[in-house]
């Protein structure tokens, strides 16, 4: 074996003795100590930067975890949300920018979601699509999914159905998010996107300039090539849904003083997902294209995805009753 394999391996095998030993959410507790937490769920965790083997990317790719307040490996299955950055970012947006930690206590606490693993990756500059026959950052959607989503379900108690699944980000890890959800409603309940970056000005004609490659990172080529963008766009994708049934559930929010293209966009896509028949809220919110904005749009995202996914499991039991 290989010293890059060893690592991948000793990696992975970390994560899932890390899971294994997580009693009442946090490492094996001495006796004494774990009768004083039998009164009370044991506090989140927050595990940042991780990494495991991935076959898309051939080489390691990062990610935080959040865990919920009582997590315990042999309880029953959570659901989990899929929560991706923006450019120039990385696993540890979210938890340092976004105060993952602290809305989500904050919600599950007080009864108002259910627990739920929040996974955070790392997808660097990249769109979030496979770009590496195109020499742009790699195969970040298969990176992605399959590959984050089955590591989750193999190392974490999850529910592995659209209804315990959903996906998120903010402005590129927006795009991301939609396009992802859009490319397999058969594995997201609910998808989410918060200033989402979807440039559908963009089209086959557009000559590019040099703000192009400097903003796509070499995602669609370089130069870049606006066909190879077209084409791959959530509103592309449109075409591809059913309606109405097989859609997930769909959150767009945009700030009032938000990039002038970035609410139009959000604009133009939520009116073409109405004229497909797909079901979507759309809210312009107070502020920017910054973490002001972001952070406040949590707390209704998480809100969203839980009642989206209790919507998704009430449609499945349903349609798995007798006689149906």
């Amino acid at each position: 074996m290989n010293p890059s394999s060893h690592r991948w391996t000793a990696g992975f095998v970390a994560l899932r003795l890390f899971a294994a030993a997580l009693t009442l959410g946090g490492a094996v507790l001495p006796a004494s100590a774990a009768v004083a937490q039998t009164s009370a769920p044991a506090p989140s965790r927050l595990v940042l930067s991780g990494a495991f083997p991935s076959p898309a990317l051939g080489g390691e790719m990062a990610y935080s975890v959040y865990l919920p307040p009582g997590f315990r490996t042999d309880a029953d299955r959570y659901r989990v949300l899929y929560l991706l950055h923006g450019t120039r970012g990385s696993e540890r947006d979210w938890p340092g920018n976004g105060g993952v930690q602290e809305t989500a206590d904050r919600l599950i606490n007080a009864g108002t979601i259910k627990p739920t693993i929040i996974v955070m990756p790392d997808g660097r500059t990249s769109w979030y699509v496979d770009s590496a026959e195109l020499g742009g950052p790699g195969n970040f959607e298969r990176a992605i999914d399959p590959d984050v989503v089955a590591m989750i379900d193999r190392a974490y108690p999850t529910i592995p159905t659209r209804a315990g699944r959903a996906i998120a980000g903010l402005s590129m890890g927006g795009y991301g998010a939609l396009r992802l959800a859009l490319m397999h409603p058969e594995r997201y309940g609910a998808v989410a996107a918060i200033s989402p970056a979807l440039w559908v000005r963009v089209t086959p004609e557009t000559v590019p300039d040099e703000r192009y490659d400097r903003v796509f990172q070499g995602a669609f080529g370089r130069p870049f090539d606006p066909r190879r963008f077209v084409a791959a766009n959530p509103m592309s994708l449109l075409a591809t849904m059913t309606r109405g049934r097989d859609a997930p559930a769909i959150y767009l929010a945009a700030g009032h003083d938000d990039y002038p293209g970035i609410v139009a966009d959000t604009e133009q896509f939520h009116a073409a997902l109405r004229a497909a028949g797909i079901a979507s809220e759309f809210h312009m919110v107070d502020g920017r294209h910054d973490w002001g904005l972001w952070s406040r749009q949590l707390e209704p995202l998480l809100r969203f995805v839980d009642r989206a996914l209790d919507r998704a499991a009430r449609t499945t039991t349903e349609a798995a009753a007798p006689g149906r």
